[in-house]
């Protein structure tokens, strides 16, 4: 890239390209979106779909094709984001450090980043790209004991799975696509028991729609400046489409391609009634299930073997050989009896900038801080990160769901890809200086 000296990337992690969503190493675990939507090559939308076949990744996978497309397994999307970054690496035009930062300072106008090992780097630019925060904890877990703490894992945990039995009854709290996952881990480990997903609004994520219909609907108007008249104009979008044959499947793509705009016409107001009212709505109509999940639950819900509870954990005691949850539903107090229990709860966005120890101490230095909607950290529509009054910072950004506050829409691969690029030229074109060099901080 021109302008730039060199690229530090900060990961503990062997790989780059993988994150914590693609370093899955279950062949069970599979993406939620067809090949051809993972655009994630700047002018080059079907790499990911050509790699797949010349790579000869879907001969040895073939359940990644369905009638909805070809949907990937997760870490095969991984190995695919390491192949682009591998030419770059053995160049070294991209540097991995293959640690945790531990401190982020300013010295002499430059960032000032300190590794696990106490090296130090500086640094023009830095951009945090620290993705998405751990997933939000029930208070009542704080409060066991060990013995029953050690039966309740996070499905993200390495032994999450280990032990147990293929008639054990299972309790997911979470409802969403992490629990979609845990019920195709299950799956695959020949679980046959009973399993209950709870969450407080019992949704679960819809499915894809067969037949290659294209994104439908315009969403492009002026007029759509509250959540209200934006749920109308869906619903009567939807209303159009159904009347001619398309599912509102089509509609949602339409959405999501403006999604971006929508939010940032929006006033504070109304942006803080759609995410108290409805956001659940739309996170399980946009972020689909992928069809091998789907087909899995679909069979899971006939058979009776499971079932979603709709409510609030309340406590977890241990009764002999099984544990007891008590759930807070609309209808009153009830208990499921369970021999493990798994985590699939969403991340906790709120308080973001401490959720890591560097983030920590630049939240308290005033170089960042939490948004007030509680999904990232206040930065500008460019991605600049923004001090407490309102002023952008020039050499301090913010890449992917971090920056959900200013961009709304930005957690899947083609709008992360669609904002790293903007950003980059951003930083290209303002470089004064002939060299610079660019310190990513990736997920530790």
């Amino acid at each position: 890239m021109r302008d730039v000296e060199e690229i530090t990337v900060f990961e503990p992690r062997d790989q780059l390209g993988c994150g914590l969503a693609y370093d899955a190493q279950n062949n069970d675990v599979r993406l939620n979106v067809a090949a051809h939507r993972m655009r994630a090559i700047p002018g080059a939308p079907t790499a990911f779909l050509d790699w797949l076949q010349t790579s000869g990744t879907l001969t040895v996978d073939p359940q990644a094709i369905t009638q909805e497309g070809i949907f990937a397994r997760r870490r095969d999307f991984g190995r695919f984001m390491q192949a682009q970054l591998a030419p770059f690496l053995d160049s070294g035009a991209i540097c991995h450090v293959r640690q945790a930062v531990r401190t982020v300072d300013r010295q002499n106008e430059q960032w000032r980043i300190t590794c696990s090992s106490v090296d130090t780097t500086l640094a023009d630019i830095l951009i945090l790209a620290t993705g998405h925060p751990p997933a939000s904890r029930s208070a009542v877990l704080d409060r066991l004991n060990p013995v029953t703490a050690a039966r309740v894992s996070d499905v993200f945990a390495l032994n999450a799975f280990n032990g147990i039995g293929n008639s054990d009854p299972i309790l997911i709290v979470g409802s969403g696509l992490t629990a979609i996952d845990a019920l195709s881990r299950l799956n695959a480990i020949g679980h046959n028991g009973n399993v209950t997903l709870l969450s407080r609004t019992g949704l679960t994520p819809r499915p894809h729609a067969g037949g290659g219909f294209s994104p439908f609907g315009d969403f492009r108007s002026t007029e759509l400046t509250s959540a209200r008249k934006l749920l109308a104009k869906v619903r009567a979008t939807i209303a159009d489409a159904q009347a001619q044959g398309i599912p509102w499947q089509s509609v949602f793509d339409a959405l999501r391609q403006h999604a971006q705009e929508l939010w940032q016409g929006l006033p504070t107001g109304e942006r803080q009634k759609f995410l108290r009212r409805l956001r659940r709505f739309y996170d399980v109509h946009r972020y689909r299930m992928p069809p091998q999940g789907a087909a899995i639950l679909e069979l899971g819900l006939d058979t009776g073997r499971v079932r979603v509870e709709r409510g609030d954990l309340t406590s977890i005691a241990q009764d002999g050989q099984s544990l007891l949850a008590a759930i807070e539903t609309r209808n009153g107090r009830t208990e499921v009896r369970c021999r493990r229990i798994l985590l699939a709860t969403g991340p906790e966005s709120r308080s973001y900038a401490i959720h890591q120890r560097f983030l920590l101490g630049m939240n308290r230095d005033g170089l960042i801080q939490s948004d007030q909607f509680g999904l990232g950290l206040a930065c500008d529509t460019v991605g600049r990160t923004l001090t407490v009054s309102g002023a952008p910072n020039t050499s301090l950004f913010i890449a992917g769901p971090p920056a959900r506050p200013a961009l709304g829409e930005l957690t899947g691969v083609p709008e992360i890809a669609a904002q790293a690029v903007n950003m980059v030229d951003r930083i290209i074109h303002c470089c004064a200086r002939e060299t610079r060099t660019i310190v990513i901080s990736p997920s530790v």
